[in-house]
């Protein structure tokens, strides 16, 4: 895919994701988990994450297929992803769930937005009618640019997600695709 530029004026790409990705995407979830509340997985949960294994890389991104997971990447390597799952089930196939994650040092450049709207492309061409995510409730910075791309907010697990001593929501949204 073509370069793109930051807003700060850094060169990246987004692209499909590759097999050989399996270990950069590995150790950017890892990362994430370790230093960030805002995803679900914790680092010994990353293993079991389809993207960090290359079989399912290898299978991700064809039409029709349940998986796909583009990354962002620098001269530095891969750090940012995202994911669209289908919903496994026959009368809900025309429904995707998409998570996002991206290194500290990615975040604050208009990345994330991208990943997403490139997300968004993707789905509609692999012939999805809806996308839905799960955000915690106190990460407003994503849950505000979700809003701005036209994700509304469609239900609320209570006390869903435990964060240090506590507990936090874990807010629905999602958006109709064309």
């Amino acid at each position: 895919m073509e370069m793109r530029t930051d807003n700060r004026g850094h060169p990246y790409r987004i692209r499909p994701a590759r097999p050989e990705d399996a270990s950069p995407l590995t150790d950017l979830l890892r990362e994430i988990a370790a230093v960030d509340g805002f995803i679900l997985l914790t680092p010994e949960e990353v293993h079991e994450e389809p993207s960090s294994r290359e079989q399912s890389l290898s299978a991700a991104n064809r039409t029709g297929g349940a998986w796909v997971i583009l990354v962002a990447e620098d001269e530095s390597g891969v750090f940012g992803m995202v994911t669209l799952k289908a919903v496994p089930l026959r009368r809900c196939a025309h429904v995707c769930e998409l998570g996002i994650g991206i290194r500290a040092e990615g975040r604050g450049r208009g990345v994330g937005r991208d990943l997403l709207r490139a997300a968004l492309q993707e789905a509609v061409r692999q012939g999805f009618r809806k996308v839905r995510l799960m955000v915690i409730a106190s990460n407003h910075r994503a849950i505000r640019l979700y809003r701005q791309e036209g994700f509304v907010e469609t239900g609320r697990f209570q006390e869903e997600v435990r964060v240090g001593w506590g507990y936090e929501d874990l807010v629905v949204m999602e958006r109709t695709l064309p």
